[in-house]
C-alpha cells in the first residue's frame, strides 16, 4: 500500500510505503502524485517514507518504481529517504549515484529532520 503524506509544505510531495506495494499502488497512487506535483514545479523535493509494518514489493511494482524514477530523472531536486528497514537504506545508498537529485537518508525518528532539510535550499 502506498498512502499519501498530507500537511507537508507547499513545495514538498510524501508519500509512504506500507505493508506490500503493488503496481497498482504505482498507478492510482504515485504516478498521479508526480504527475500533479510536476504540473506546479518542475524541481521535485521528495519525503520517501518506508513504515515499519513495510513487508515488500511486487514484480509490477518494482517494474514500475523504475519507471518512476526513469520518467522523472531531471525532475528530482531533493529526495529525503526515511526508514528504518536496513536492506532499504542500503538499496538507497546503491542506487544513488543513478540519480541527479540530492539524496538524504534518515531514521524513522528523524522524520521532521528529514522535512526540515527539504525545505532548505
Amino acid at each position: 500500500m502506498v498512502t499519501i503524506t498530507k500537511n507537508l509544505p507547499e513545495d514538498i510531495v510524501g508519500f509512504k510505503y506500507d505493508e506490500h506495494v503493488t503496481k497498482e499502488d504505482y498507478e492510482n497512487v504515485l504516478f498521479p502524485l508526480f504527475k500533479t506535483a510536476l504540473e506546479k514545479s518542475k524541481d521535485l523535493k521528495v519525503l520517501c517514507e518506508v513504515a515499519d509494518s513495510f513487508k515488500d514489493f511486487n514484480l509490477g511494482a518494482i517494474k514500475d518504481d523504475m519507471e518512476i524514477w526513469l520518467k522523472y530523472y531531471t525532475d528530482w531536486k531533493k529526495i529525503a529517504f526515511v526508514s528504518d528497514h536496513e536492506w532499504m537504506v542500503h538499496m538507497v545508498k546503491a542506487f544513488k549515484i543513478l540519480i541527479p537529485a540530492k539524496i538524504k537518508i534518515f531514521e524513522n525518528k528523524d522524520r521532521i529532520k528529514a522535512i526540515n532539510w527539504l525545505e532548505e535550499n
